[in-house]
């Protein structure tokens, strides 16, 4: 894993050195993702533009100076600079090997003659995580590339005289060539759900280059991004039992992410998903592998007792952090300081991320996208639950249902009081139930915290179309159950748009490079193509999953309440932290002032510490401002 940064200059006029500048404020930028080595290269074409491509180095596969980049074929026609792990790489050198001599054992070279040999095509041959960008001098283009599930980020910035890349939003920031400007668009995604939703950032000319897309550059400047792979193409293609098809599976993808020239462990939860990933690696590993676990001495939210349970039984080096509030408060600082996008989550996978750093590993397996694929989220019940209720909904008068309403908010937490309503009055944070179930504040609420109403009608407007052509797309595709529909809308919206983006800069920050066997293609695509009737939800959680591990796992395990991996927040905030959360949340932000309402949010933070709310809510906004004070002011 690395971090990869470009400028192609369509400036004639432009000095070489201002942008070789510009590239090196970009790499300094992202040094923590690769501190092993740099590269830069001024690549010059005749009647073109120039091209400084750079890189920052991780080393994992193949530690010798013959994986460099950025990286040219032989006669210099094709340059590379990628942030990648291509698992497959030796059956495809063995592919390739009567076409081409290879120089060095990487998987980064192997990459590059893939291209070589067939093109852009290629990317359907790759198995793996990876972010890449090409010069191709033949055809005078520059192409970047993502992976299909969108592990690894790319973003960029296209202007008139200028293209610039990178792997960071921060990166772009540095080269002095962004916005200024905060993007409403952006920031009603954060308020909405706590993240920012791909392709839009919180900065107005930064765009994410989506999951499962390319795009090309010409000589001209002209931009245009294409598809290549979307999980849903083979929706309900298969029609036999296929547990043994997922362990097969799983357990292929575990192999290929053990694929390492340096130490390798674990993160253990003791949930079901990392339960599983563990089980298979002890199964493949000669030697004990390393888990990591975070506890708390709050036990309503440490899990401790059951990743030791599964350590025992697959005979692990077993390490636990136990955190506090002290300890996080802390680690605040540098947490927030490794966000290249604020997000509500993500300060747990920082703090164990350093923690596996600290152990000596460079590399770690989790249990990512398990939920997701496996129907372990409570959306995969509530929503086709909310459907149903809907459709006796209509039957009622109003003044029943406003009735009805009052009485249930008395059984209720404010929270869930505030989505109710939203509910019935189908105010639902997008053209789908699932919205509202995933939203941090609603409708309403984000309204009050804008400055400008007109506005928060606008992005509420924009965001009801986005979504329900969303919806659209899902239709013509055939997906017509509720598991096949969640489980789609849980992987692009929340595993993509938080945990997936979260995991990248949460880890790379120390470095330590996280894989996701969940998040195998083959895997996605053998789920997707699974019919409905094959994944519905049993008394057993996660069955599909469950059912495929030999050995099985421990009752203990299955059959427990999940919990997530949370924080205490909530005492944590009334506590030592309380001074710190108001020193920032009761303070104005100047590039917010216009943007959104101290009172309002002053106003949040009156209503949590009244127990009116959730932590999660006023946590939000403080990692909102603290970001903003830090990149933009």
């Amino acid at each position: 894993m690395c971090g990869i940064a470009g400028l192609l200059d369509f400036d004639e006029n432009g000095q070489p050195g201002n942008s070789g500048k510009i590239l090196r404020l970009m790499l300094d930028r992202i040094r923590h993702r690769g501190p092993d080595d740099r590269g830069e290269e001024l690549i010059s074409s005749e009647n073109g533009p120039t091209l400084h491509l750079g890189h920052q180095r991780f080393s994992i596969i193949d530690l010798s100076p013959g994986g460099h980049q950025p990286m040219a074929n032989d006669d210099q026609s094709l340059w590379l600079s990628t942030n990648s792990e291509i698992y497959n790489f030796r059956e495809l050198r063995e592919e390739l090997s009567d076409q081409f001599r290879f120089n060095s054992q990487s998987d980064t070279e192997v990459l590059l003659k893939s291209y070589e040999h067939w093109g852009i095509d290629c990317l359907e041959k790759l198995r793996g995580m990876f972010a890449f960008a090409i010069w191709d001098s033949k055809k005078r283009q520059l192409i970047l590339a993502r992976d299909r599930l969108g592990i690894k980020p790319l973003y960029y910035i296209a202007s008139e005289k200028q293209f610039l890349f990178a792997s960071e939003v921060r990166a772009l920031l540095a080269s002095g060539l962004s916005d200024s400007e905060i993007n409403p668009t952006g920031l009603y995604h954060y308020l909405s759900f706590g993240h920012l939703k791909s392709p839009d950032t919180l900065i107005g000319n930064i765009q994410e280059l989506k999951a499962g897309h390319y795009l090309v550059v010409d000589c001209d400047g002209n931009v245009k991004e294409t598809q290549y792979w979307h999980p849903l193409d083979s929706v309900n293609s298969i029609e036999l039992d296929s547990t043994d098809s997922i362990q097969s599976l799983l357990c292929d993808a575990i192999k290929y992410r053990q694929v390492s020239d340096v130490p390798i462990g674990a993160f253990l939860s003791g949930g079901i998903d990392s339960s599983a990933i563990v089980s298979h690696m002890a199964s493949i590993s000669d030697e004990p592998i390393t888990t990591l676990t975070i506890g708390f001495k709050e036990k309503e939210f440490d899990e401790s007792e059951y990743s030791a349970e599964i350590s025992h039984l697959f005979n692990t080096k077993h390490q636990l952090l136990t955190l506090d509030e002290e300890q996080l408060l802390e680690s605040l600082p540098a947490a927030i300081g490794a966000m290249d996008q604020p997000t509500m989550d993500g300060i747990n996978t920082f703090l164990i991320s350093r923690a596996a750093h600290e152990a000596g590993l460079k590399v770690v397996l989790s249990g990512l996208g398990g939920d997701e694929l496996f129907g372990g989220y409570p959306s995969f019940q509530l929503v086709p639950k909310l459907l149903e209720k809907n459709k006796w909904l209509k039957l009622y008068p109003k003044f029943l249902l406003d009735l009805g309403t009052k009485l249930l908010k008395y059984s209720l937490s404010s929270d869930q009081s505030i989505k109710l309503d939203h509910w019935l009055n189908e105010k639902l944070s997008g053209a789908h139930e699932y919205y509202l179930i995933r939203a941090l504040y609603c409708q309403d609420q984000v309204s009050e915290l804008f400055q400008d109403q007109n506005l928060a009608n606008k992005e509420i407007l924009k965001n009801f179309k986005t979504t329900n052509s969303a919806l659209e797309n899902l239709s013509r595709a055939e997906v017509n159950d509720d598991f096949s529909l969640i489980s789609y809308l849980e992987t692009t919206h929340y595993l993509q748009n938080m945990l997936l983006r979260d995991t990248d800069m949460m880890s790379m920050a120390h470095p330590l490079e996280v894989r996701v066997p969940f998040m195998d293609h083959k895997l996605v695509e053998h789920m997707f193509s699974m019919p409905a009737r094959l994944k519905k939800l049993t008394a057993t959680p996660k069955a599909l999953l469950v059912d495929s591990m030999k050995p099985p796992l421990p009752d203990s395990i299955v059959h427990r309440k999940k919990m997530g991996f949370t924080l205490p927040f909530d005492p944590w905030m009334r506590g030592a932290m309380k001074p710190e959360m108001e020193s920032v949340l009761l303070t104005s932000v100047k590039p917010l002032e216009n943007l959104i309402s101290q009172a309002a949010t002053e106003k949040i933070w009156q209503q949590f510490l009244a127990g009116k709310i959730s932590w999660s809510r006023p946590w939000a906004l403080y990692v909102l401002k603290r970001w903003v004070d830090k990149n933009l002011s």
